[in-house]
């Protein structure tokens, strides 16, 4: 899944400026404009010509002006995130045939989602946000569950963002000192590091920074490819002149990214039944290809809606080049050996924290914009329940929030402290990366991905669909939720593997 680029609520609520925010949030009656997933809010103001600063030229939701190849573009920020440094350690436990086969399962799955998105706004065009696709199809308990699940997904993709940055920097900095920092304490380190700059409410001020995250992802991505190139051929030459690469042959973490000759067909845990690790890397794969929650926002912003599915097929082209391309180099030159997030695995070097550095810029101007779209929503959803029950004036002017800047200091500064808080307690307890994503995805993007679009096709689209794609449609919605509790019941597994010193992903 994925990263986007810096935005915020602003440009959405500004397009709908004459509108009542008053009723609640989950209500059979509440207006479709009043949520906002995090990264529909950031690819809102990409795609606001009035607040951007060089980045897409096409105008906000209501104005209908994004062509398809801006779109594209908007979709591949959003897609291509920290899944990408994932996919080696993915083909290491699934192997070349197995690894290839989910790889373009998911590819076809996810550019046959933007079709099926594609027909669902045909079938409710007044549709802003997924919850109103939910509430079409099955009233009220539809826009709950879609809400429920994006907001559980806004809660944890800042603690999946706190983690990424807390072990980035770890790896960044522990080389230059002489004894390496506690984890709790570089997590201390990214909480107040993020809580400074989240007072700044308007992201537009930090534009600059979001595209140097942007950058550095690419910049760090062009270091591991080079160093995995560079050392698998000199452990190749070392071969051949009869001498060992330092570290020996064996690999793991202390030898580097050397080459590996052990890398079959079929991993050696999917061989030996070895379910758990398998099941992980599947959802790692899914949580890559992840972003349909968001789908419904960039069609809405499309001059030609029906398109739509253009835009997501050449966007999964793109990534399943890249992501194949990359999980193929990573797992020809490190082999089985490879564990969580690539980069971690490099030799202790100069390059090896250039690249941590980079991608710990990366992490966190990633964490600071789902940080300020999360807390915007929280106190929204705080103001209108307390609006219910006390007189307060303040968080009754909260309840018709437009954008982060209506929002009193005293509260965003209370509300943004706690969400760095909790993220960071959780980082420090689950301190394993691959094991978060996969928690996090068998429970919320699973869900948006496959269940509940399947579930809306099949109750708005039951006139228009075929008797093969009604039942692969509603197939679906079992095997998602039996891949969703499998993958929970994987990630409680690994994690308990891995908290008493075991070996997980």
């Amino acid at each position: 899944m994925a990263a986007a680029t810096p935005a915020n609520l602003e440009s959405y609520y500004a397009a709908h400026e004459n509108e009542s925010l008053a009723k609640p949030l989950l209500g059979d009656e509440a207006p479709i404009n009043e949520q906002v997933s995090p990264e529909s809010a950031e690819l809102g103001h990409a795609l606001d010509p009035r607040r951007s600063q060089g980045g897409h030229s096409c105008k906000a939701a209501a104005g209908r002006q994004c062509t398809t190849w801006q779109t594209t573009a908007a979709l591949l920020t959003l897609q291509l995130g920290w899944g990408l440094w994932l996919i080696p350690c993915d083909f290491a436990r699934l192997g070349w045939i197995p690894g290839l086969v989910t790889l373009f399962t998911l590819a076809l799955s996810t550019a046959y989602s933007g079709t099926l998105f594609t027909r669902l706004y045909a079938a409710v065009p007044d549709a802003v946000l997924f919850g109103d696709i939910g509430a079409a199809a099955a009233g009220r308990k539809g826009r709950v569950l879609v809400y429920v699940t994006i907001y559980s997904l806004d809660a944890t993709r800042c603690i999946i963002l706190h983690l990424a940055a807390t072990q980035s920097l770890y790896h960044a900095i522990a080389p230059l000192l002489e004894e390496a920092l506690p984890l709790w304490q570089c997590s201390v380190i990214v909480g107040v590091v993020v809580l400074l700059l989240g007072q700044v409410r308007y992201l537009t001020q930090l534009s600059s920074f979001f595209m140097a995250g942007t950058v550095s992802q690419m910049i760090a991505l062009a270091i591991v490819i080079y160093d995995l190139v560079v050392s698998a051929r000199s452990s190749q030459e070392g071969s051949n002149s009869g001498t060992i690469p330092p570290g020996g042959v064996g690999g793991g973490l202390a030898t580097g990214l050397v080459r590996h000759s052990h890398s079959p067909l079929i991993g050696d845990d999917f061989l030996n039944g070895n379910w758990a690790p398998v099941a992980m890397a599947v959802l790692n794969l899914i949580f890559a290809y992840g972003g349909q929650f968001a789908f419904l926002e960039l069609i809405t912003s499309m001059r030609s809606p029906g398109r739509f599915s253009d835009a997501v097929t050449l966007c999964t082209a793109i990534m399943t080049a890249l992501y194949g391309g990359f999980g193929a180099v990573g797992y020809w030159s490190k082999g089985s050996s490879v564990h969580g997030i690539v980069i971690f695995n490099m030799d202790p070097s100069p390059l090896a924290q250039v690249a941590a550095g980079f991608i710990f810029l990366q992490a966190l101007a990633q964490y600071l914009v789902n940080l300020n779209v999360w807390t915007h929503n929280l106190l929204v959803l705080i103001s209108r329940r307390a609006s219910r029950t006390t007189d307060d004036e303040l968080w009754a002017e909260e309840t018709h929030a437009k954008s982060t800047g209506d929002h009193s200091s005293s509260h965003w500064l209370a509300a943004t402290a706690f969400v760095a808080a909790y993220s960071a307690v959780v980082a420090v307890a689950i301190p394993f990366f691959c094991t978060l994503v996969g928690f996090v995805t068998s429970v919320t993007y699973l869900t948006c991905a496959y269940t509940l679009p399947a579930w809306f096709a099949i109750k708005l689209l039951s006139g228009k669909l075929g008797g093969l794609e009604k039942a692969w449609l509603t197939s679906l919605i079992p095997v998602s939720i039996i891949l969703s509790s499998i993958g929970l019941v994987a990630s409680v597994k690994t994690y308990i593997t891995e908290a008493y010193g075991g070996e997980g992903m």
